[in-house]
């Protein structure tokens, strides 16, 4: 291996040997001379997984990661996917050029992954013109709002984009000067913040995808630890792009009572929660369409990787998004609403079969195991938390 003027080490990781920088931080950071998260590795996972499902039926043909760090995850796509055969990988940094060289020889991807030193938005520009990919992966430190336009010049026609945001300050509402400068959004953090900062990222993708007349709808989302991630397919033409930005709204949501609401423009805020009068805040917009396709996560689940422990991270988070209503785009933390309530927080479990049994729809989120999603309004919700406390 050539000589490199850091300490490096080699890490396993899928069916991928890598070249590393060696840290002594539990969380890669920025002044590393190339970017390597190992917390990241189910995000990684995920794109291994929701690429093949996607396609599974047809081969994806060529991958790019404008952003590629140490390489990777593209090539985990490339031995572990079965659907990419081919792949360009970028970075603007020398040093993660020269690692994504050596791990290309050390897992005998010659031949099959290109890389080049380049800035990202030249990157995927340049494949616009030259040839678009069926995938393409965007996975910065912070946010991705700057490389999604030119992401979706590059992905090729009912092709996959995907995207991670790591500035989850910003996207759940804890940070609102930086949600509005940044994303263009209006919010606030709510007891639902993971599911707000999925919709937030998603839907700051469909907007970006309908400005430049593609459809673009998310296949499979998920939050997890220090990261966000959505899965895209891409559809060219202005009634696809048109149709995905119409499910691109606003949510009401009181913070007094926990009631939320779907609301088509900002203009149709209502100052006044409609149930218990106290005030209502906004949030968005964001995308209040499904998070994820059913029929792909039930592909996986049948698949290989459900079985395979090296997947068993990504899978158990695979498991719980497959449990979700679809079409619910908020969450009830228990404690919150028992805190309201002025009880103690019964079982999850009590609850969510109390809702089924009233005919409701309701399961844990992904994103935390303590708290609901669900069709019942907040007052039902708060009635059963009461009634399970007295019993």
């Amino acid at each position: 291996m050539p000589r490199l003027p850091f300490a490096t080490r080699i890490v396993k990781e899928g069916l991928a040997e890598l070249v590393v920088p060696e840290t002594g931080e539990a969380q890669a950071t920025t002044r590393l001379p190339a970017f390597y998260n190992p917390l990241s590795k189910a995000s990684r996972d995920l794109a291994v997984m929701v690429t093949w499902a996607y396609f599974s039926e047809r081969n994806c043909g060529s991958a790019a990661e404008p952003l590629a760090g140490t390489g990777a995850r593209i090539i985990r796509l490339l031995l572990e996917s079965g659907v990419v055969s081919e792949g360009i990988a970028g970075d603007i940094s020398e040093w993660a050029v020269r690692l994504i060289e050596i791990n290309i020889e050390r897992n005998g991807l010659a031949g099959r992954l290109r890389v080049k030193r380049s800035d990202a938005n030249l990157l995927l520009s340049e494949l616009a013109v030259s040839g678009r990919a069926g995938y393409v992966d965007i996975d910065p430190f912070g946010s991705p709002v700057r490389f999604l336009e030119n992401g979706f010049r590059a992905t090729e026609r009912q092709g996959l984009l995907g995207s991670s945001a790591t500035d989850l300050a910003a996207l759940s509402g804890s940070s609102r000067r930086t949600a509005y400068w940044k994303y263009g959004l209006t919010l606030v953090r709510t007891n639902f913040y993971r599911e707000t900062a999925i919709r937030a990222l998603a839907g700051v993708a469909v907007m970006t995808a309908s400005r430049l007349s593609l459809g673009a709808e998310p296949v499979f989302s998920a939050a997890y630890r220090h990261f966000v991630r959505v899965f895209l397919k891409v559809d060219r033409g202005k009634s696809k792009a048109y149709q995905t930005r119409l499910q691109v709204r606003y949510l009401i949501h009181c913070k007094a009572c926990l009631n939320t609401s779907v609301i088509g423009e900002a203009q149709e805020w209502r100052e006044r929660c409609s149930v218990c009068g106290g005030p209502n805040t906004l949030l968005g917009p964001l995308w209040i369409g499904r998070l994820a396709d059913k029929n792909l996560v039930e592909k996986i689940l049948n698949s290989r990787f459900a079985s395979d422990p090296n997947y068993a991270e990504a899978v158990k988070i695979v498991r719980a998004v497959a449990e979700e209503p679809e079409d619910v785009p908020w969450s009830f933390q228990l404690a919150e609403v028992s805190r309201r309530a002025r009880t103690s927080p019964p079982k999850v479990m009590q609850v969510i079969d109390r809702l089924r049994e009233m005919g409701y729809r309701a399961a844990p989120t992904h994103y935390d195991r303590a708290a609901i999603k669900t069709d019942a309004p907040s007052d039902i919700l708060t009635k059963i938390v009461k009634e399970l406390a007295h019993n």
